[in-house]
């Protein structure tokens, strides 16, 4: 059985962590205050923390696991899930949980050694454990090997035995992170430990990654899952232990696991001694949840494909440019005296610092010092990284290589046993500038996507009446149904949302967000509401006397219905170039005050409730307001005595399509953009789902108009709570605060966006007709053109993105004919642009999701004329898009 290469991660980012990007004046400055050592820089002054060891992303549920558990000193049930799960992944029965590997292997030597015994081992970085107890390690690995580099060479370990009796047999899956082990070898070592009556002792930590390369390189074993693999490896040994912040993505702990009931009495009586009880072992009960899960879900076939698949990825990256190194289980091992040959004294070192200064990039030199073996360990945090971060970072070290002549010397300041003792003095040079482009974060907990069949997405499709919003998630592989709700949210927002004190008064969350809208949009009354449309609802009220007309540049589904809800009657004055898909202006969402003088002349100024003006106008394609017309509009609306109100949903987004498209604007911050922006405005709603990168809340907000928010208020406790949580609590205030502040940071929003841009280049070279020019926050596809042979009134766009879902399980938006709703006579609307959204959430997808998005998507272009129409089988009166349900034409054709 050929294990499948996965094309995309086998998840979606669920949590973030924001990455800093310091300035290479702030590099040398952080390297000279670490005496050129870059164990002593701490995360916020590194970019990319290239260390594996703990830094891996965890799942959804290992992250709950925290939460889970009585945090007992004996007998907790967290010990319980532990011991369940090593014994079922891992085979052994009785387990001793510690600290972390260090403790175990202070329990394994005082149990089963005496200082000045030898060793043998095939881990050579086991000297850094051994060595100070007294413990001599010598070598036994097959140095002949070309795959399982790390295979005992059976001959060597028998006549060490003969010489000097040891006290166990050292094994190491995937020994020093880089030599992997075969099943046969392992077994062939287990069965010369039970000739000699010694036990074997295996450290499992990396054993999923030694797994994989036994299926994909061992005879016999390509047809064996890794779960299956990681399991015979397991019970080959006599005693096993585990660092949880390896395989496991625990942020740490251990264990020592054994079948041999004494052996386990030995190691629960000096557990006591040094660890702690012997069900807890050092670890916190939630700890031990979390390495009990993470145990259960590192065999996931898809998963261990995936990283594997990163891991030669990037390490084929680099040695394509000509980059020395040596292969590893979690990433690439530099060969930095190879890559520094005039760097004779801790070339490691050196090389460390350089790609530090060059790119913010560490990669951590540990363990003992002068052990000759000059390897810079450049390892891939698991699961938390893309391939466009890897990209990038194999680009900054191949740069560094082209200047590799350029890198100084270190001189040594102060001696040390161990490579974090150790402090240098050096000069720094002029390197090229590396600079990254890529997403601004690093996953902090992942959500596993849905594997489904085409035959399961049909009949899921036919349950759904075949209406995308009536699907259920869990059958969905990647959802670009919407942005709304769907960020995932960063760790800072995270200990925002934990850490707020509930009330309901005025909270601290409530004073952090008003300041932070103050802040950022420049408006003095701040009203939180629940989402959006709340706000909606209320500015509507508020604003509208039954009959006025609300012109605004395209309606958007919920705010129309509000504003007709209140008695007014909406009037579209937007561009005419927004409605055409093909045009290339690039301001399509602005509106044209020749349509808005009309409407004056023909009603009169006080009948124009207020300007319904929408940022990065939706349903046009993410369309944005250029700064010309938002000066314009407001200076136009000055004379004549008309509000304008902002549906600053995507604001953000919109400031910064003007950075990047009005060259005046090209070096000035978003968040001043937006600044301007707002001031050509008098107040706002916002849908905070969006922009502010949180899961719920929204907000109205106005300039300056006392009466405007006095009359909203009294709307809001009646509809949505009070008047400083807007129904909301205060978790979700502060969580809202944090995103306010995240929302505006350049880099995020230029990943963001350019992800659409991309994602738009892949469909258009396949010649999918797309809006143009792509917007900001969505994709979408002309459905008008991917159809043509079907009319309208068969709802092109609810079929294509029904078609879309059931090809590839992506989730898709019509946006078109079935969301534009019917005219008073009963007839459909008939919009301009029937169009299929994929809508971008915020750090959810990478760019390996996004191309198998496109891939599919082009597969259904190449067979376009098998699709055809819907017809309702039930349509609500209102918001139809959301409810209703159809049948495909040819099903009712055979009727």
């Amino acid at each position: 059985m050929a294990t499948p290469v996965p094309v995309h991660e086998p998840h979606k980012f669920k949590t973030i962590r924001q990455i800093a990007f310091p300035s290479i004046d702030a590099r040398k400055h952080n390297l000279a205050a670490a005496h050129f050592n870059v164990f002593n820089l701490t995360p916020p002054q590194v970019s990319f923390d290239m260390v594996s060891y703990g830094s891996g992303a965890m799942t959804q549920e290992q992250l709950a696991g925290q939460f889970i558990g009585d945090e007992a000193y004996a007998g907790a049930r967290n010990f319980e899930t532990l011991c369940g799960n090593i014994n079922r992944v891992l085979g052994h029965t009785h387990v001793c949980p510690t600290h972390n590997s260090l403790g175990s292997v202070k329990i394994l030597l005082h149990v089963f050694a005496e200082s000045g015994q030898r060793l043998p081992s095939n881990a050579r970085g086991r000297v850094d454990l051994h060595a100070p107890r007294g413990i001599e390690l010598y070598d036994v690995r097959d140095h002949g090997q070309d795959v399982f580099t790390g295979n005992f060479d059976l001959a060597a370990l028998e006549a060490g035995i003969g010489a000097s009796r040891p006290p166990f047999i050292g094994a190491q899956a995937f020994a020093d992170g880089q030599h992997p082990v075969s099943l046969a070898n392992l077994r062939a070592a287990r069965a010369l430990a039970d000739r000699h009556g010694l036990r074997l002792v295996l450290d499992v930590s990396r054993v999923v990654e030694n797994a994989w390369y036994i299926q994909r390189y061992e005879p016999g074993m390509g047809d064996r899952t890794i779960a299956d693999i990681v399991k015979q490896f397991a019970k080959t040994a006599h005693v096993i232990l585990m660092d949880g912040a390896q395989d496991a993505r625990a942020n740490t702990g251990g264990f020592l696991a054994t079948d041999n009931p004494a052996d386990h009495e030995h190691f629960i009586n000096e557990i006591v001694v040094f660890e702690g009880l012997h069900t807890y072992g050092g670890m916190a009960g939630r700890t031990m949840e979390v390495l009990a899960r993470g145990l259960a879900e590192m065999c996931d076939e898809p998963t261990v494909q995936w990283a594997m698949q990163q891991t030669e990825r990037f390490t084929a990256r680099l040695r394509a440019a000509g980059v020395p190194l040596e292969r590893g289980c979690d990433g690439a091992y530099l060969r930095a005296d190879a890559f520094l040959p005039q760097v004779t004294a801790y070339p490691e070192h050196a090389l460390a610092c350089a790609l530090y200064q060059t790119a913010g990039v560490r990669a951590l030199v540990q363990g003992l010092a002068g052990r000759g073996e000059h390897l810079l360990p450049l390892q891939i945090p698991r699961l938390a990284m893309t391939n466009r971060q890897l990209d990038q970072v194999a680009d900054a070290v191949i740069a560094l290589h082209r200047q590799r002549e350029q890198v100084p010397a270190l001189s040594l300041e102060r001696d040390g046993q161990w490579h974090d003792e150790l402090r240098f003095g050096a000069v720094f040079a002029d390197f090229e500038p590396v600079a990254f482009d890529c997403e601004p974060y690093l996953a902090h907990t992942l959500e596993p996507i849905a594997v489904t069949t085409r035959e399961q997405r049909l009949q899921a499709m036919r349950e759904a009446g075949w209406n995308t919003f009536l699907l259920r998630s869990a059958d969905v592989a990647i959802d670009l149904l919407t942005d709304s709700g769907t960020t995932a949210m960063s760790t800072a927002q995270w200990a925002a949302y934990d850490a707020a004190l509930p009330t309901p008064a005025t909270s601290s969350a409530y004073l952090e967000f008003a300041a932070a809208i103050r802040d950022v949009y420049g408006y003095e009354h701040v009203l939180p509401t629940h989402q959006g449309r709340a706000a909606e609802q209320i500015l509507s009220e508020v604003m509208i006397r039954p009959g006025q007309i609300v012109p605004g540049n395209m309606y958007f589904t919920t705010t129309k219905v509000h504003q007709e809800y209140a008695g007014g009657v909406f009037a579209d004055v937007i561009v005419d170039e927004a409605h055409d898909p093909t045009s290339l202006f690039r301001w399509k969402g602005n509106i044209d005050l020749a349509k808005l003088e009309a409407l004056v002349q023909q009603h009169g100024a006080a009948q124009i409730a207020y300007i319904s003006f929408e940022l990065s106008v939706n349903l046009a394609g993410g369309q944005p307001v250029s700064m010309d017309n938002l000066r314009e509009v407001y200076a136009w609306t000055r004379r004549h005595g008309i509000p304008v109100m902002f549906d600053a949903t995507r604001a953000v987004e919109n400031a910064y399509m003007i950075q990047a498209h009005d060259p005046r604007y090209k070096d000035t911050r978003v968040k001043d953009i937006l600044r301007e922006m707002m001031l050509y405005g008098d107040g706002a709603t916002v849908s905070g789902k969006k922009d502010f990168l949180i899961n719920i809340g929204g907000l109205l907000t106005f300039k300056d108009n006392a009466e405007w928010a006095r009359k909203s208020e009294a709307k809001l406790r009646i509809y949505e709570g009070g008047v400083r949580d807007g129904g909301l609590p205060a978790a979700d205030l502060a969580a809202m605060a944090q995103g306010v502040r995240e929302m505006v940071d350049d880099r995020y929003i230029q990943a963001r966006v350019g992800q659409a841009q991309r994602l738009a280049g892949w469909l258009r070279e396949a010649g999918v007709p797309v809006v143009e020019p792509t917007g900001s926050h969505a994709v979408f596809i002309d459905a008008r053109r991917f159809l043509p042979h079907v009319d309208q009134d068969e709802y092109p766009a609810q079929r294509l993105s029904s078609e879309i879902y059931i090809e590839t399980g992506v989730r898709t938006m019509e946006r078109g004919n079935v969301s534009s709703g019917r005219d008073p006579d009963g007839s459909n609307h008939h919009p301009a642009l029937e169009l299929v959204r994929l809508t971008l959430a915020r750090r959810v997808y990478s760019d390996d999701h996004l191309r198998e998005v496109a891939n599919g998507i082009i597969r259904l272009w190449q067979r376009r004329e098998s699709i055809h129409g819907l017809r309702f089988v039930y349509e609500p009166k209102d918001l139809r898009f959301f409810q209703g349900r159809f049948e495909p034409m040819e099903a009712a054709a055979a009727v």
